[in-house]
C-alpha cells in the first residue's frame, strides 16, 4: 500500500512539473500575441497545477495511520481529490466560455508569429506524453482521482491543439476566430467536466461497485474444499485496498463449530491477500441458506 501512495506522489510531482512548465510558456506566448484561445489554454494548465497538488495532498494524507476516528484509513481522499479536478474543469470551462462571449462581443487584433506557432505545437505531445504516463501507472495505480486528470489531461491535449489552429486561422481571417473557438472549447470542457463530477460524486457518496473484489471473492469460495456454498457477498468501499464486508457460507459437512472458528482465520488472511478486500464470513445452515434464497427470489419478483 505504502508503495503504491509513493509511486502515486512521484508521478504527481512529475505531472505538477509539466504543467508548470507549459503554464508559464503558454501564458506568455498568449499575452504577447494577444491570443484569447492560447492565454486560456496557459491559465488552464495553472489549474492543472493546483488540481495536481491537491491530490497529491490526498495520497500524502493515505500515511496516517487508522485510528478510532478513522477504522479504515483515509482511502476515500482519492475520490474527494477526483471530485476536486471535475469542479475545477467546470469553473475553467465556464470562465472559458464567458471570456470568449466577451472577445466576440468585442474583438480584438491576434499577432501571428511563427515561433510562437511552434512553441504551442511543442506543448501537445508534451501533454499527450504525460496524459499517456498517467494512463498507463494509473493501469496499476486504479485511482479514481489519477483517472480524473487523465481524463483532464487528453482534454487539454485537445484544447492546446483547438487553441493552436484558431492561432493559425487568426493570423489570416479578418474576425473573431479565437471567440468562436474558444466558445467552442469551453462548451466540450463543460460537458465532459460535468460528467466527470457525476461520477465523482457517486464514489463520494456510495463508493465504487466494488466488482472485480466480489467476483475474486466469489472464485476463491468457489474453489474453497472447506466450504460448500457461498452467498450475499456484501462490500463497502473506503477506497483503495479498503474494501470491507461479510457473505455468508455453508461450511462442508462434519465440520464442528471449533473447525470453522480454526479455519475462518486463515480463509479471512487468504481473502484479504488474494482479493484486496477484508471480509467476515457468516457461517449459516444450509436449510438457512435455503430460507435465504426464498426470500430474495421472493424480493427479486415483487420488484
Amino acid at each position: 500500500m505504502k508503495q503504491r501512495i509513493k509511486q502515486s506522489i512521484i508521478l504527481l510531482s512529475i505531472g505538477i512539473a509539466v504543467n508548470i512548465a507549459l503554464a508559464i510558456t503558454k501564458m506568455y506566448v498568449g499575452v504577447s500575441v494577444n491570443s484569447l484561445c492560447i492565454t486560456l489554454d496557459g491559465t488552464n494548465s495553472l489549474f492543472d497545477v493546483l488540481t495536481g497538488i491537491i491530490t497529491l495532498a490526498a495520497f500524502a494524507a493515505l500515511f496516517a495511520p487508522r485510528s478510532e476516528n478513522a477504522p479504515f484509513g483515509y482511502g476515500r481522499s482519492e475520490y474527494l481529490a477526483g471530485f476536486i479536478v471535475a469542479v475545477v474543469s467546470v469553473v475553467m470551462g465556464g470562465l472559458f466560455f464567458m471570456r470568449s462571449l466577451n472577445r466576440l462581443a468585442m474583438p480584438e487584433p491576434v499577432w501571428f508569429g511563427w515561433q510562437s506557432c511552434v512553441i504551442i505545437a511543442v506543448a501537445i505531445p508534451v501533454k499527450l506524453a504525460i496524459g499517456l504516463l498517467y494512463y498507463f501507472y494509473n493501469k496499476k495505480l486504479q485511482s479514481k482521482a489519477i483517472a480524473a486528470i487523465v481524463v483532464d489531461s487528453f482534454l487539454d491535449v485537445g484544447i492546446t491543439s483547438a487553441s493552436l489552429i484558431s492561432f493559425a486561422v487568426s493570423g489570416r481571417v479578418d474576425y473573431a476566430v479565437d471567440a468562436i473557438f474558444g466558445i467552442a472549447i469551453s462548451v466540450l470542457v463543460v460537458v465532459f467536466a460535468v460528467i466527470m463530477v457525476c461520477q465523482t460524486v457517486k464514489c463520494l457518496l456510495k463508493g465504487d461497485d466494488c466488482e472485480d473484489e466480489r467476483e475474486a471473492i466469489k472464485r476463491y469460495l468457489d474453489e474453497c474444499e472447506y466450504i460448500e456454498r457461498a452467498e450475499a457477498i456484501v462490500l463497502h468501499d473506503y477506497g483503495f485496498g479498503a474494501k470491507t464486508g461479510t457473505v455468508r457460507a455453508v461450511f462442508g459437512r462434519g465440520f464442528t463449530r471449533e473447525d470453522i472458528e480454526r479455519l475462518e482465520d486463515s480463509i479471512y488472511a487468504d481473502i484479504e491477500k488474494e482479493c484486496g478486500a477484508k471480509v467476515w464470513i457468516i457461517p449459516i445452515s444450509e436449510q438457512n441458506a435455503q430460507i435465504s434464497a426464498a426470500k430474495d427470489n421472493s424480493d427479486s419478483e415483487k420488484q
